[in-house]
This record gives structure tokens, C-alpha cells and sequence, in this order.
């Protein structure tokens, strides 16, 4: 009797790329797949795309996987495959507004979009002194009560609606119940973080009562299941679950969801990403905040999240576009050229525009040989000085780091590694490619398997990850196959 072949699905819907991993029901990777994130771009920054791409991205990525797996053939035949689950991770704040009919109300407006700087500046004193005690949020633009702030003073009747992050959004669609994850909520400006309960002068401010906000739950908690008139048939029956904010689930698929260790997750946002058994106190987040490190639920059971953001990736890419370096044959001898400038920022070159307030990209050409290596060191070199910067106020709450793992694409250039081997004793680049991804893939197997008998933190503890070694064979499913034909 042939017995299906069980995948657990994992998405990660980030601002440049949606990728997708498949896991083997031992947790071997049996495929990675990707479909390029598409913004309408109106220009200052402001960029938003339709919700509905980012439904139609998921379900094409199912369908390609569903296909590819299936399609691996031995001995002229293939045992069905049975999606398990389905985990989703994505970038904080961006989100959409839905009505109680299932309709969006509103574009999903990227998270550096500087909409909502005009609510910003009009806050009441009060709850500007407030909010990043109880939120852990800086009053900025980014968090998304300023940007449903601003859709509501453009038009749009806030009554009735419900806010869901885009993994919330893509579980309603497949056809979970609505929830809204710990984590992702904690990058909203809608969640006191010291009671993980609405924070309810958000919600005054917006004109809004609780139904906003649909039920809360940590990352891994079940969240449905696929409808069974799903159009992949192998898809039906697949448990959902949010597994959290990007920047966090790639920290703990990496292992560095630990003390003393940190996740530098370089992508289009850079985040350090460090985890604390422990919330501040409302003063001492009020202060970090004000070095912009924000501080929020973690993915992982027992922890709180401690993070400083850098707009390092869209400041890299613009440096790249100037130097006519924007392939991959440019980034080589970038990357290669630079390591002759080690150990300055490139001379008499500035590079600025890494903070989250930034909306713009300075380069600065003092000198009279502005080479393109010495450029992109300049860069790099600048980058790092902000992060120390920034990462020095995670002492005064308590949180050392002496292991520095970095993750995503930025990570894959030798000149990165280099310049970062600045900022911890212990430096090293994740032995996992695709910890975002494969971090979501974990979390929907956590959900499928192990969800709903545990204690009431039905988040996965940190050993979880370190429970589930990364096997990377493309040639697994066959082998999978034998045995489920055997």
C-alpha cells in the first residue's frame, strides 16, 4: 500500500523576494522555490501593492511545489503528496484592512513607505510619551497605526474593519480563522507588550474598538486548515499557522534565538535581532526605543525580542545601482575590490541613510578616487558603525552579544562578512540559506504535530530548531518515495 509523501510548506513573504521551502517529514529540504515581490511605486518613497498578488503568489508557489515533488518519479510511479502544513513569516508592519464580508479595504503599503509621518507629528503628547513605554515601538511613520492613521484621515471609514498582517491575510484566504500573531502585533503599535493585551489608547486613537483586532495567539498556534476545495488537491486539509515576524523566525531557525547570541538578517531591512527571558521595564524600553531598538513578543516560547533596525539592504542596493554594479557580475568585483580598503571607511568617502527615519541615500566624494571597491567599503564600513552604535544600548537592558550570526543574501559577500567581523567576539554567516523560509516550514510542523498539547505558550521553545538538523537533498524524495512504496 502506497502511504503519502508528508511535506510541511514554509513561506516567507518579504519585501523583495516570497520564498517558499518544502520540508520532508523528517525535515529534510526538498525544494526552494521564489517569486519576486512586486510593489507599485509612486515615487518619495511611497510604494503598495494589491493584496491580492500576495494571495496569488502563495497559491502559485503551492501549486509549483505541489507539482515538482510530485513529479519526482521512481521506478515509473510516485506515492501522492500530502501537504501537512502550511507556516508563514513575513515582514512586520505592512498589512491590510479587511471587512466582515472578506473584502479588502485597503493596498498593503510597504513598511518603509513614509506615509503617516503628517499623524505622526499631530500626536497628542501624551500618548507620544506612552507609547513606546507600553509598545516598545518609536513614534515613527513605520509602526502601522500611523499608516491606517493616514488611510483614515484620506477617506476610509475605519468602522467594521479588521487589521491582518499578510500571513493572517493568506490563512483567511486559504481558509483559516483570523488571528493576529503575538510578534507581528508587536510591530502594529496595538500591543501593550508588557501585558501582550491590546493596547487601548491605540485604539482610541484610531476611533476603533477591540473587534479591530481578531483573536491573539503566539507563533506555531493552529489557525485552521486549508478549505477541501482547495484547487491543489494535495493542499487540502493542511494545517495553518502564523509563524511570526521574518526578522524572528529566521533568528530561531538559525539558532540564535539564544542568550548572548544575536541574528543579523540582511535583507532589505537589516535587523539584529536578540532575545531577552525578560520584558524592561516600561522607562527602559521608552529609552530604548529612543536608540531605536524596539522591543516585542518573540517566536519563541519564553523569550521577548529585542530588535534595531537598519534600512541597510535598500541603501546597499542604491549604492550598487550608482556603481553600475547591480548584477552579479558587479557584485563580484565589488566585493572582491573592496577587501583592499579594510580597516577604514574608505578614505575621505561618507555613505549615509541606514536609519529607519531616513528617506534618503547620501554618498559623499570628498577625495579625487572614488574607485568603486572603495565606495562600497565606504558603505559597508559606515553600515557597521551604525550597527555598533545601535547594538551598544542593548547593555543597558541586560543583553550582551557575543555571537554574531548573519542571514540573507547580503551575507553571501566576503566584504559584508568582513566589515561585520567588527560588531562581536564570534562572527559567523548562518549554516542555514533559507532560515526565513525554513523557519515557517518548522513552525507549520510544530502546529501540525505538536501545536495543541503543550502549555498555554504554544510557542516552540529554542531547542526546538536545534531538534531539526537542515538536510539539504533535492535527491530526498526519491529516496522518501522507495520507502513509502516499500
Amino acid at each position: 500500500m502506497t502511504r503519502p509523501l508528508v511535506v510541511d510548506l514554509g513561506f516567507d513573504l518579504g519585501t523583495t523576494v516570497t520564498k517558499l521551502t518544502a520540508l520532508a517529514e523528517d525535515g529534510t529540504k526538498l525544494l526552494d522555490l521564489s517569486a519576486a515581490t512586486l510593489w507599485d511605486e509612486y515615487g518619495d518613497g511611497r510604494a503598495e501593492r494589491d493584496p491580492s498578488g500576495v494571495v496569488a503568489a502563495v497559491e502559485e508557489l503551492i501549486a509549483r511545489a505541489a507539482a515538482a515533488i510530485g513529479a519526482r518519479r521512481l521506478d515509473g510511479g510516485t506515492p501522492p503528496v500530502s501537504i501537512r502544513s502550511i507556516g508563514l513569516t513575513s515582514m512586520a508592519e505592512a498589512g491590510v484592512l479587511v471587512d466582515p464580508a472578506g473584502q479588502t479595504r485597503s493596498p498593503v503599503i510597504a513598511w518603509f513607505d513614509p506615509r503617516g509621518e503628517e499623524q505622526v507629528a499631530a500626536v497628542a503628547p501624551e500618548l507620544a510619551h506612552d507609547f513606546p513605554a507600553r509598545t516598545g515601538l518609536p513614534v515613527t511613520h513605520v509602526a502601522s497605526l500611523f499608516k491606517i492613521a493616514w488611510l483614515r484621515d484620506h477617506g476610509l471609514s475605519l468602522t467594521g474593519l479588521q487589521w491582518l498582517s499578510l500571513p493572517e491575510l493568506v490563512i483567511d484566504r486559504l481558509g483559516g480563522r483570523r488571528v493576529a500573531e503575538l510578534s507581528l502585533m508587536g510591530r502594529t503599535g496595538f500591543l501593550d507588550i508588557h501585558t501582550t493585551s491590546l493596547y487601548r489608547p491605540a485604539l482610541e486613537h484610531l476611533g476603533v474598538t477591540e473587534d479591530f483586532v481578531p483573536e491573539l495567539v503566539g507563533a506555531g498556534s493552529p489557525a485552521g486548515r486549508v478549505r477541501p476545495d482547495h484547487p491543489v488537491a494535495a493542499a487540502r486539509g493542511a494545517v495553518l499557522t502564523v509563524a511570526g515576524h521574518d526578522h524572528a523566525v529566521a533568528a530561531a531557525a538559525a539558532g540564535s534565538a539564544v542568550t548572548a547570541s544575536a541574528m543579523d538578517s540582511m535583507g532589505t531591512a537589516e535587523a539584529f535581532v536578540v532575545a531577552s527571558d525578560h520584558v524592561p521595564a516600561p522607562d527602559l524600553v521608552r529609552e530604548l526605543c529612543g536608540h531605536g531598538v524596539s522591543v516585542y513578543p518573540h517566536v519563541v516560547r519564553g523569550t521577548t525580542a529585542l530588535l534595531g533596525g537598519m534600512r541597510t539592504g535598500l541603501v546597499l542596493k542604491r549604492v550598487l545601482r550608482l556603481l553600475g554594479a547591480d548584477d552579479e557580475d558587479g557584485r563580484s568585483r565589488v566585493d572582491h575590490d573592496s577587501l583592499a580598503f579594510r580597516g577604514g571607511r574608505g578614505g575621505d568617502i561618507g555613505v549615509e541613510g541606514f536609519s529607519m527615519s531616513d528617506r534618503e541615500v547620501t554618498v559623499h566624494l570628498h577625495g579625487d578616487s572614488p574607485t568603486p571597491g572603495k565606495v562600497w567599503r565606504a558603505a559597508l564600513d559606515h553600515s557597521t558603525a551604525h550597527a555598533a552604535e545601535l547594538l551598544s544600548h542593548l547593555g543597558t537592558a541586560g543583553v550582551p552579544i557575543e555571537r554574531l550570526v548573519l542571514a540573507g543574501g547580503w551575507s553571501r559577500m566576503s566584504s559584508v562578512l568582513d566589515a561585520r567581523r567588527a560588531l562581536a567576539p564570534s562572527v559567523e554567516v548562518a549554516a542555514i540559506q533559507q532560515p526565513g523560509p525554513r523557519g515557517a516550514a518548522l513552525y507549520g510542523r510544530w502546529a501540525a504535530t505538536r501545536g495543541g498539547s503543550v502549555s498555554s505558550d504554544l510557542r516552540p521553545p529554542a531547542a526546538y530548531f536545534t531538534s531539526v538538523p537542515e538536510t539539504d537533498s533535492m535527491d530526498h524524495v526519491s529516496t522518501l518515495a522507495k520507502e513509502a512504496t516499500s
